[in-house]
This record gives structure tokens, sequence and C-alpha cells, in this order.
């Protein structure tokens, strides 16, 4: 009887482990590095959505819509005209700010603030005789992944200004 093994033996062991941890390697890394990343990107789109939701409420009661236009200050800025005053929407730095202009004080119409770090949001007023009649709202996350940036989660809507004005006076 032998005590110990031979060095072919050992090489086979040392050979199949490494295959089993290369094999792993991939296991870990997925519950270490890409779930918490697609956690967060999911959160992000979840603010997104909700910015997203508020342009659409605001616009469906809207008189008209307008895009700030030839100011470098405010390059992405969308001005929609409600009844009551005027809100203003501005992306910029990972930010999304909604400000309110009018006589209302309530928080359903006060400043409101949704943080994106990589999130983008962009929009295109559609208009007619210089009279905007629709805005179309692109956002998507910007993922760095490896060095490369992918956009992930994008989303194009199009909401017209006075949608449900009718029916709300």
């Amino acid at each position: 009887m032998r005590k110990g093994y031979l060095i072919v033996e050992m090489m086979v062991v040392i050979f199949i482990m490494a295959m089993v941890m290369v094999t792993l390697d991939r296991f870990f890394r997925t519950f270490t590095y890409d779930l918490p990343r697609n956690s967060r990107l999911i959160q992000e789109n979840h603010t997104l959505s909700n910015a997203v939701s508020h342009i659409r409420a605001d616009v469906a009661l809207a008189k008209t819509l307008s895009r700030a236009g030839g100011d470098s200050n405010e390059p992405n800025t969308l001005f929609v005209e409600l009844p009551n005053g005027t809100v203003s929407y501005k992306f910029s730095d990972g930010r999304i700010l909604r400000s309110f202009a009018g006589g209302v004080t309530d928080t359903a119409a006060g400043d409101m603030m949704w943080s994106v770090p990589h999130g983008r949001i962009g929009w295109r007023v559609w208009s007619k005789d210089n009279k905007g009649y629709a805005v179309e709202v692109s956002t998507c996350i910007e993922d760095k992944n490896f060095g490369h940036i992918r956009k992930k989660m994008a989303n194009n809507n199009l909401f017209f200004a006075g949608a449900l004005r009718e029916t709300a006076e």
C-alpha cells in the first residue's frame, strides 16, 4: 500500500481545480460586479421614467410648448405654458430640474429635481406656425463598461400639448 499520491495524480487534480475556478470566476463576477451595476442602471431608469411622467402630465395640460432658442446658457430647457403659469424643465450636470413660475405653491406644481448621473434626456418641440403642439422626449442610460460607452434602456415618447386640458377645465 502507498501512503501518498503520484505526481501525475496531483497534476490532474490541480488542472481540474483550475478549470473549476475559471468556470466559477464568471459566476462570482456576475454577483460582485454585474448585478450591482444593473441594479444601479434600473434605478436610474426608474428615476428618468418618473421625470418623464411629470413632463407628460404637464404637457397634457399645456397651452403651448417651446424650447430655449439661441441662448447658449440654456441649451436644453423645455418651457411648458400651463393655464396657471409656466413650467420649465432643464437638464444639466446629470440632473433634471423642474421649475414652476406661477401663483401656485403646492408641491404638485412646485420645483422638483431628479438626479440621474448616467442618464440622458433630450426633447424636441414639434411646432406649426411657431406654436409648439407636441414634444418628443428621448431618454437613455449611458453605461461605461470596459472603456466603451453603451446606451441602454433607450426610450422615445411623443406627448401632445393640451390632450387633457379640455377635461380638466
